[in-house]
């Protein structure tokens, strides 16, 4: 799937000085693709699973260079200065990022801090540090040893940075605390929306095909030339259907290149030419990790809903509520809107993620094939959609600093945040442990059908 492919257009410059065809392997189902010089801003889709394959920016390696510079320019502000302050019968209360992962700390939720730690300030900063040493090097031609390996790391950062969760945390807490207190925003509010919005683009632009070849040219060129009779096959027959598997290939988890299999036996890993990981032809235990994954975010799904999340101390009286309580306040306040966001991103997100990832493992467990390409469209959804259930998360860690008037009001941390951040984070590992080729691999009828075929010829 590509739109509008105008190849004419496309300008002679030093990032797009690629080879016009590639081969590449679909990380969703292992089918290998040849892949054009794909146009500016259009991207390139897998036709039997629908998973992207590459997507292309013209001046990509200069555009996150100038996107990731100015919001590295933003970052201190956005996360040291006030977001905003309270005003309450004469009483004032600031607070800003930082704030919210020491309140957390000072009042005995270590893993909770952690968590927003890492997810609000310390992720957040890697994903513009890196692109930008990463873009200055390559503009610059130097290649330094540490080059491969940030890049690899670059590409685990990106479900686990959560500005944008937090930018809508930071808007959830402004409506909520409107009616309540005089609110006015310090210039951290208008940085840390700037932040996100520059590290959004400074994401969408950087074009990882590109990044590796510009980093390594030479290992693509020769992969390029070591794939030419498959290349000749595929043009022979353009609809045939054939696997990296099936090919004797390998494609590396962190830069893509595919990888002969030279291990014995098959399954054995090799080392990847390029950024030197370890390859395997699926990942290692994939399934059973992704099992005991999901079975304990059920688990932990119990308590963090039935557990108080939070508890309001009013003139010296607590009162603990749950997630499903705060929902219910906004339905009350004539919030739905709110209402509905929290529920969606605090319940029917997790449980959708678990109970998806059940179906998915139990296709693989029954080897039916039936709707695989909305199966796999439903785990791209789940890995894209993990991240928001930590809303609710980064509320709390706001109201928590702002709303602190002492004897009069104050807000504090509840025992079901650490089981709600574990329920988040176990269900963001269990779909990045798993692999969705397998699924292919044991359900898709044409898969067993070239085996009866091969069979009979042989």
């Amino acid at each position: 799937m590509m739109t509008s492919p105008d190849k004419h257009n496309m300008p002679a410059t030093p990032e797009s000085a690629e080879e016009t065809h590639t081969l590449s392997a679909c990380p969703g189902c292992d089918l290998i693709i040849t892949v054009p010089t794909v146009p500016d801003g259009h991207y390139l889709a897998c036709n039997r699973c629908g998973a992207t394959i590459s997507r292309a920016y013209n001046n990509s390696i200069s555009r996150v260079l100038t996107l990731s510079f100015t919001g590295l320019l933003l970052y201190l502000p956005a996360i040291f200065l006030p977001l905003m302050t309270l005003s309450s019968i004469g009483i004032k209360q600031d607070g800003n990022v930082i704030d919210s992962f020491i309140n957390f700390y000072r009042n005995g939720y270590p893993l909770v801090a952690a968590i927003v730690l890492f997810t609000a300030i310390i992720f957040p900063f890697l994903k513009l540090f890196l692109p930008f040493c990463i873009s200055l090097c390559l503009t610059l031609n130097k290649r330094p040893p540490w080059l491969k390996p940030s890049f690899k790391f670059l590409k685990h950062l990106e479900e686990w940075g959560m500005v944008e969760v937090y930018l809508l945390g930071i808007l959830i807490t402004v409506i909520k605390m409107g009616a309540m207190a005089s609110i006015s925003y310090g210039t951290g509010f208008f940085c840390f929306i700037a932040l996100v919005l520059l590290s959004m683009a400074t994401t969408v632009c950087l074009d990882r095909k590109l990044f590796w070849y510009m980093i390594d040219p030479g290992i693509s060129e020769l992969q390029n030339k070591g794939l030419e009779q498959i290349k000749v096959k595929l043009r022979q027959d353009p609809e045939r259907r054939l696997t990296a598997t099936q090919a004797g290939l390998m494609q590396c988890h962190d830069c893509g290149l595919l990888v002969p299999e030279t291990g014995t036996p098959p399954d054995s890993p090799s080392e990847c030419p390029r950024c030197h990981s370890s390859v395997h032809r699926r990942t290692v235990g994939s399934i059973g990790k992704t099992w005991a994954l999901v079975l304990t975010s059920l688990i932990l799904f119990l308590p963090a809903n039935t557990l108080p999340i939070m508890q309001v101390d009013f003139l010296g009286v607590p009162d603990r509520s749950t997630i499903l309580d705060g929902i219910l306040y906004f339905f009350k306040e004539g919030s739905y809107g709110l209402g509905l966001i929290i529920f969606a991103a605090s319940i029917l997100v997790p449980l959708f993620k678990m109970v998806g990832m059940l179906i998915i493992l139990q296709t693989i467990r029954s080897g039916k094939n039936r709707f695989l390409k909305q199966k796999a469209k439903m785990f791209r959804f789940i890995e894209f959609i993990g991240r928001w259930s930590m809303l609710d998360i980064f509320v709390i860690a706001l109201l928590t600093v702002l709303v602190n008037f002492g004897f009069l009001t104050s807000i504090h941390t509840a025992p079901a945040a650490t089981f709600f951040c574990l329920v988040v984070v176990s269900t963001m590992i269990a779909a990045h442990v798993f692999d969705p080729r397998i699924m292919w691999d044991t359900c898709d009828p044409t898969r067993s059908n070239q085996q009866g075929q091969r069979e009979q010829h042989g």
